[in-house]
């Protein structure tokens, strides 16, 4: 493995879900493998059972490192739920007049000063933590510059936008991670994270607001001038909406194929016809009209769609923000969601979108095949820009040889390789034949003659002369040509009890066998 090693996990309320990537030198991720594995004891992006959330991080884990061959000992870790809150404070600092010339000039030293005094902040409570904190704005003088240094005031003023989070939920996390053998290198807010492979640069500069449908968790992050302005998590995702469906009395195992396949989030747009559901046995269990799935599906969407406006609002934008909507998520796959969110929220260009920037292509046609992948693939690139994660290589697990018992069968002996130890062959006993009144006389065998020349054959002669398989005259070629058989016993003893002509048994020679 050559280059810097990014591992990222996403411990979501329906999967745990695992990337590792290389960086190029151009600073694009070439994605190795991305797996994801089902989870249970997770609500809403809290860990609510630790063992149960374990056994996901453990399978996810060894899939990963078996297909890839690494060990993974290190990796980014994402945070989603309503335990994440943003904050602004703003501060001052007088400008110091390092030249002495009486203009004021603004230096990195009093840029640097502000940032230390943001640093110090004291929370009103021991049970929240800061994950990360930006400057939004500077201002000169009640005058709003992007660049402070070089310019001139008296006074220097920044408002910083700081992301809290519960010391306990992130806790609870680090620890189920620990104990699996992967070590935290950072914590951070999915939303935070999300416009790098999501947004594009004109995105950020004239304002969107990504929304992250995850399974218990929706994301919202508000950008504008190029930064984030603004992170929520809002507590119910699509989750919900299979709840919701649910209570129809549908069955579960058709519940998210019924949502994507069949459902639409406009019950207007939806076609007024009869579902069937079937079991195994082709009996029909229920029917749904399509228009009344939709009719569920909207309005629980419909109250996403409040939570978003509350809290764009709550970005503090301004009433001129017109930003775009850009919808990624699992969630988001829902036929005409785009439509319902530009009619509740009233923003005209509204998108679903894929992860797409800051990938080499290849790897992202390969790896990236929905907007499921949008939170995993962001903490990639966001890794990569941070710093590399330790990667192993994964020992070849050596299985050890089975001691074989030999086979008192032929079968034992017919690997290749295996030298066969010939034994006596045990002929029956003949049976006794009744005893009758007259005598049988049994043939003898002629006695060969004692000095008495044998001719050596010509090749004439040998020619007319039949030959057996069994034949062991050199340079003769049997009559019936065979494929040359493994060298173990069972040929050793097929060759033995072949049969052209008469019979062999052994070295006896009989008329039947």
């Amino acid at each position: 493995m050559k280059g810097k090693q990014i591992v990222a996990i996403d411990v979501g309320s329906s999967n745990v879900v695992i990337a590792v990537g290389n960086v190029e030198e151009d600073g694009l991720v070439t994605i190795r493998g991305i797996v994801s594995e089902p989870v249970e004891g997770m609500n809403a992006g809290h860990v609510e059972n630790i063992e149960m959330v374990s056994k996901a991080v453990v399978a996810a884990k060894e899939r990963i490192e078996r297909e890839l061959g690494v060990k993974i000992s290190e990796a980014y870790a994402g945070l989603s739920g309503d335990y994440i809150r943003c904050a602004q404070v703003t501060d001052m600092v007088y400008v110091q007049d390092d030249l002495h010339t009486g203009s004021n000039q603004i230096t990195q030293r009093d840029v640097d000063e502000l940032d230390r005094r943001m640093k110090s902040v004291k929370l009103p409570d021991n049970q929240e933590t800061i994950i990360a904190m930006q400057p939004l704005n500077y201002r000169i003088d009640e005058h709003e510059v992007e660049v402070p240094v070089g310019s001139y005031g008296r006074v220097l003023k920044a408002t910083y936008n700081f992301i809290l989070c519960d010391k306990g939920m992130s806790e609870r996390l680090r620890q189920c991670l620990q104990r699996n053998g992967i070590t935290v290198k950072e914590m951070v807010p999915n939303a935070m994270i999300l416009h790098k492979t999501i947004a594009s640069t004109d995105d950020m500069q004239d304002g969107a607001v990504i929304v992250d449908f995850g399974g218990g968790v929706t994301d919202v992050a508000v950008l504008l001038a190029g930064k984030v302005r603004y992170v929520a998590s809002i507590p119910i995702g699509a989750t919900s909406i299979n709840q919701d469906i649910r209570s129809m009395s549908i069955p579960s195992n058709y519940i998210e194929d019924l949502k994507i396949q069949c459902g639409s989030a406009v019950a207007d747009l939806a076609i007024d016809d009869m579902i069937v559901f079937q079991t195994t046995k082709h009996r029909p269990v229920k029917n749904i009209l399509r228009k009344n799935l939709a009719i569920v599906i909207e309005a629980r969407l419909k109250e996403i769609a409040e939570w978003i406006r509350n809290e764009i609002k709550d970005a503090g934008c301004g009433s001129k923000f017109a930003p775009t909507l850009l919808l990624t998520g699992g969630g988001s796959q829902m036929r005409d969601i785009e439509k319902l969110f530009a009619r509740e929220l009233e923003i005209d260009d509204v998108r679903i979108m894929h992860p797409e920037y800051g990938f080499t292509e290849e790897s992202m046609l390969e790896h990236i095949s929905s907007p499921a992948d949008a939170t995993v693939a962001s903490l990639l690139v966001y890794g990569a820009e941070r710093g590399s994660c330790t990667v192993g290589v994964r020992p070849v697990e050596h299985k050890p040889l089975e001691q074989k018992t030999q086979a008192r069968g032929l079968s034992a002996y017919s690997q290749p390789g295996v030298q066969p130890t010939a034994q006596p062959m045990q002929t029956a006993a003949p049976q006794q034949q009744p005893q009758t009144h007259t005598p049988v006389q049994t043939p003898q065998p002629a006695q060969p003659t004692q000095n008495v020349a044998t001719p050596t054959p010509t090749a004439d002669d040998v020619n007319k002369t039949p030959q057996g398989i069994g034949s062991n005259t050199p340079g003769v070629k049997p009559d019936v040509d065979l494929p040359d058989p493994p060298k173990g016993i069972g040929w050793w003893i097929r060759k033995k009890l072949a049969k052209v002509g008469d019979s062999f048994v052994g070295d006896t020679q009989e008329t039947e066998f």
